[in-house]
């Protein structure tokens, strides 16, 4: 028996509530020959105990626990390595990346080597109308300081060749958080690999972001965009 085409990597942090949902739907949303790779974070709320008991005996659907060196970017790199599928397809566990977009991204992605979601291609949007200029004049920023081609930095939802992505500087780009993927698109353009964007509205969490969280999220990303392109400069 032949292995999946695609592994989705899903990385959780106490999702329980929702996970079972989520999966379900990208299982409809995305091809048969799909493995959906939920990686979690030892979540306190047993968030992978109850992926493995809604999903007992689906082979599609593996879970992992990483109890040691967690973090979100660290997550990620855990479920790429571990992909049995030749191309990959990152997507958030909280209902921020819509899974009924999995067959617009996986469609054009033979295509390129990068396929990425944006809010700001023409169609993508935010319901947030706050948020979304937030965002839009952030990546403004993050396209000016690091010279990128792409016009959503920070969405984090794409599909890519598992080799494509084992070829880059891994340690330089996974870690911390959703800043992980402007190193990603950074390192992935200086090899000149292909990249386009595909429209997508980017969802809210269903238990909403308060203010301040959005602010500290900010100041985070722009304190990692900043040590980032002092790294750049040292090493040219």
């Amino acid at each position: 028996m032949s292995g999946p085409a695609l592994s989705i990597i899903v990385p959780a942090y106490n999702e329980a509530g929702s996970i079972a949902e989520l999966i379900r739907s990208i299982l409809d949303h995305a091809p048969d020959d799909t493995e959906v790779l939920l990686v979690d974070d030892n979540s306190p709320d047993g968030t992978a105990d109850r992926a493995r008991t809604e999903f007992a005996g689906d082979q599609r659907v593996r879970v992992i626990v990483r109890t040691t060196d967690r973090g979100f970017a660290k997550s990620i790199r855990a479920g790429i390595e571990a992909a049995r599928a030749p191309s990959v397809l990152v997507m958030d566990s909280d209902f921020n990346h819509d899974p009924a977009d999995i067959p617009r991204l996986i469609g054009v992605a033979p295509y390129v080597d990068i396929v990425s979601g944006s809010r700001f291609a023409p169609g993508g949007n935010m319901p947030d109308q706050t948020r979304y200029l937030a965002s839009f004049f952030y990546n403004l920023l993050i396209r000016v300081i690091l010279r990128t081609q792409v016009q959503d930095n920070l969405c984090g939802y794409y599909a890519m060749g598992r080799e494509k992505i084992l070829g880059l500087p891994l340690d330089d780009i996974f870690f911390g958080f959703g800043d992980y993927f402007f190193r990603l698109i950074h390192f992935a353009q200086r090899r000149g690999y292909s990249i386009i964007e595909v429209p997508i509205i980017l969802g809210a969490r269903r238990s909403g972001v308060a203010k301040n969280q959005m602010i500290r999220t900010f100041v985070r990303y722009t304190v990692a965009l900043l040590r980032f392109r002092a790294a750049i400069r040292r090493s040219a």
